[in-house]
């Protein structure tokens, strides 16, 4: 079981590292300027908008309870 375990972390360690290589490939063959500060802002919308309706999920269920 632990033989098992032990090579699945180790798999999914190498996808995520292959897919983090990946990503950082893409982002060394942007050359525009804009098309960055478009994906970091994306990025960041992202971030705030998961922030936000995460918030606003909990807001709603503590007001469904009181």
């Amino acid at each position: 079981m632990k033989e098992a375990m032990k090579k699945s972390m180790a798999e999914v360690k190498n996808e995520l590292k292959s897919e983090l290589k990946t990503k950082w490939l893409y982002w060394h063959n942007l050359k525009s300027r804009k098309v960055k500060a478009a994906v970091i802002l994306l990025g960041l919308t992202i971030i705030a908008l998961k922030i936000f309706t995460t918030v606003l999920t909990f807001d709603w269920l503590s007001g469904l309870f009181s």
